[in-house]
């Protein structure tokens, strides 16, 4: 062997897929003579891929996802650093707010108040006189006047008392006659005998004999008179039980209520609480109206004072009234002044009974201050307005007076010569610096033109 040859490269094992047994040529048709077809043929010989490539690739995939990265990443945290920067700087800035100047309420405000009207008088008449009902003569609605008849009652068993009453007097006086004609004669005959005392003509003893029967006359004669005038008494109680027959109108007023009909048994003097009066009258030409004056204003109310009074079924119509007196005590559960006030009712255009609202003109020593409701803060540390000091918010607290809806009176924490901020936000916060945008006072009307109403519990609808 002279010189060397390369041998070609083995041929690669093929399977038939028809199931023949692989070849040492990959002819799977079971061909001898070592040539296979040419599509049969694969050629081996390819050349190893390099590895300095494969690094070059996967440095360049990294540094265009790096630059990308970059790309995106840079601006994004760039433009949050600026938001960042913009709210930092937003929330120290100055919040602009409306400052708004209280005001002090007026001295005199109309206070309206609910209020029930009653009679000026009411009273259930009740017999006094055992009987039948004989006939009456005024009925529910019909105006009655002082001393007029209403009703007769038929009482036989108190006219025949009063026959028997007479009778018994007519004896006693009788009687009194007799003991005094028996004491002028006792009394002669004393005085006779005296005259002859110290003589044969009479003795001592029948001397006391004779003083004594003058002494026993006189006795007598008061016994009688005595007797005389317990028998007057008994003949003038039966005579005004007799006069209880007739049923008297004791004012002027309205009949509101009846209870018996003619022939009905009257019970003289009931003590039975469930028993019925003959009648009920209620003087409805003055009026009484009871209002309950809250702790705000109770000191303001004084006797005398005018005050004007509206019914809501009265509309476009005021009827004039004065205060006849307080109780001086306020109610401990409601913390307020009953007040009675006495109103006119000539032409009865007001009803007993009737909700009606009373308007009191009262005048305070020292009228609270108003604001703006929207100043008010409410929260865990109670009612606060944010007071400007030095371009910031203090939060001071206050004590509120009557609610006008749109504004709030303040009794206590401020002085009035504070400014505060009439508009908070979330912004205003304690110590937060505010810019003062405009400048406010607090409304004109507030606590004048507009009164405030107080509703009591328990009064009226």
């Amino acid at each position: 062997m002279g010189s060397s040859q390369l041998s070609p490269p083995p041929l690669a094992k093929r399977h038939d897929p028809h199931g023949g047994a692989p070849t040492e040529n990959g002819n799977g048709n079971g061909h001898a003579d070592g040539h296979a077809p040419e599509h049969d043929r694969v050629d081996l010989d390819i050349p190893h891929a390099r590895k300095g490539w494969l690094i070059a690739a996967v440095v360049a995939a990294v540094v265009i996802m790096a630059i990308m990265l970059a790309v995106g990443l840079v601006p994004r945290l760039h433009q949050n650093a600026e938001l960042a920067a913009d709210a930092q700087a937003a929330q120290n800035a100055a919040v602009p707010v409306t400052a708004v100047t209280p005001r002090r309420s007026s001295e005199t405000l109309d206070v309206r108040l609910p209020g029930s009207m009653r009679p000026w008088q009411e009273v259930s008449i009740f017999a006094r006189t055992t009987g039948y009902l004989k006939k009456y003569y005024v009925d529910i609605s019909n105006q009655v006047t002082v001393g007029q008849l209403m009703a007769n009652i038929d009482s036989p068993e108190v006219d025949q008392q009063l026959r028997a009453s007479e009778a018994s007097l007519q004896q006693m006086q009788a009687a009194a006659a007799k003991a005094k004609t028996d004491l002028g004669f006792a009394q002669a005959t004393w005085k006779r005998y005296e005259s002859l005392k110290g003589t044969s003509g009479v003795t001592q003893q029948e001397l006391d004999q004779f003083q004594s029967n003058f002494n026993s006359a006189q006795s007598a004669l008061r016994s009688a008179e005595a007797n005389v005038a317990a028998a007057e008494a008994d003949v003038k109680r039966l005579t005004e039980l007799q006069g209880f027959e007739k049923v008297i109108a004791p004012f002027s007023g309205v009949v509101t209520g009846r209870a018996f009909d003619v022939g009905a048994l009257i019970l003289a003097n009931p003590t039975s609480v469930d028993t019925l009066p003959m009648f009920k009258i209620a003087e409805n030409d003055v009026l009484r109206v009871f209002v309950n004056v809250p702790q705000t204003y109770a000191l303001t109310i004084q006797k005398g004072m005018e005050v004007k009074v509206a019914a809501r079924e009265r509309p476009g119509r005021e009827f004039t009234g004065i205060v006849m007196g307080t109780t001086n005590y306020l109610d401990p559960s409601a913390r307020s002044l009953l007040t009675e006030v006495k109103v006119p009712n000539p032409d009865f255009a007001l009803l007993p009974g009737m909700y009606v609202e009373a308007v009191f003109h009262v005048t305070r020593d020292r009228p609270p201050l108003i604001i703006p409701a929207p100043a008010l803060v409410s929260g865990a540390d109670g009612n606060q307005v944010g007071v400007i000091k030095n371009g910031k918010v203090h939060f001071q607290n206050v004590k509120l007076g009557v609610d006008y809806g749109s504004d709030v009176e303040i009794v206590e924490g401020l002085q009035g010569n504070e400014q505060i901020v009439g508009n908070p936000g979330e912004r205003t916060i304690e110590g937060a610096a505010v810019a003062v945008t405009s400048t406010e006072a607090a409304p004109a009307g507030a606590g004048g033109e507009k009164p405030p109403t107080e509703k009591v519990a328990g009064a009226g609808k």
